[in-house]
């Protein structure tokens, strides 16, 4: 399965709209069209728990199917990483460069080009 950018920023942004760390994101609360929905939401919980910018646990079982999770809140890194994609202005900036120019996105990149295109937009010079 490919990473898909989308799904991480969707992910990461209703993790970060939990109202305390009382409360847990898990598959459940995701509107699933389908198994395909499922395992994609999955697969990149998994990511980003591994990445380390989600804390949280895969809850694998037998018999197959979209792996379950209890995620509890983003790290530090996480939220770094949302603040410079949270905005649609820049997420959709940042999205047409990497595709105007042929390139693949990678989480250095994205920070990178996301920062580039804040900066643009504030009339910064870099």
């Amino acid at each position: 399965m490919k990473r898909d950018w989308d799904t991480v920023r969707d992910v990461l942004t209703k993790l970060e709209g939990l109202p305390n760390t009382d409360h847990y994101l898990s598959l459940g609360n995701f509107e699933l069209t389908d198994a395909n929905a499922a395992y994609a939401i999955s697969y990149h919980m998994e990511l980003l728990i591994e990445a380390g910018l989600v804390e949280g646990k895969m809850s694998r079982v037998l018999g197959g199917g979209p792996i379950n999770f209890t995620a509890t809140r983003l790290t530090w890194t996480g939220h770094e990483f949302l603040d410079a994609i949270r905005s649609d202005t820049v997420w959709n900036k940042t999205k047409e460069t990497f595709t105007t120019k042929g390139l693949d996105m990678t989480f250095e990149t994205i920070k990178a080009v996301a920062a580039a295109a804040m900066t643009s937009m504030l009339g910064l010079s870099a």
